[in-house]
């Protein structure tokens, strides 16, 4: 009797180095763009907090003929959900006749090295951005 060689049904070694180099590449490939989508719906969502409390302020302003006193934007600044991105802050320039809002990055956090860095929205509605970028760049 005559036994014949037959291939095992399992993979050859060379078969998975094949595999794990293919799923290498592509995590080298995916995963810079995976975490700047993430930067991008955080900064996102920071646009729409500072969306959210100017608008807020505008209408204060419409019913009281200027904007709030000091307490009623820390008020205002713990309504939102600052989460762990961003730290967002109201300051007053001209008494009580315009702000700007600021969203910061936090240091710790997923957004400390964004390309956008600081958000800075005014009453005049006017954007500003670190590193000279342009609202088309950051929004």
């Amino acid at each position: 009797m005559i036994i014949k060689n037959q291939p095992s049904p399992g993979f050859s070694l060379i078969e998975l180095v094949i595999v794990v180099a293919i799923v290498g590449i592509l995590a080298l490939v995916g995963y810079p763009s995976y975490t700047e989508h993430v930067r991008k719906t955080e900064r996102k969502a920071a646009v729409g907090k500072i969306l959210n409390i100017a608008t807020s302020l505008e209408q204060y302003k419409t019913q009281n003929f200027a904007y709030p006193t000091d307490a009623a934007v820390q008020a205002t600044l713990e309504e939102t959900d600052n989460r762990y991105a961003y730290e967002i802050a109201v300051t007053d320039n001209a008494g009580k006749t315009s702000y700007s809002i600021t969203a910061t990055p936090v240091s710790t956090g997923p957004q400390a090295s964004d390309r956008c860095g600081v958000l800075t929205y005014t009453s005049q509605g006017e954007w500003s951005f670190d590193n000279s970028l342009t609202e088309t760049d950051c929004l």
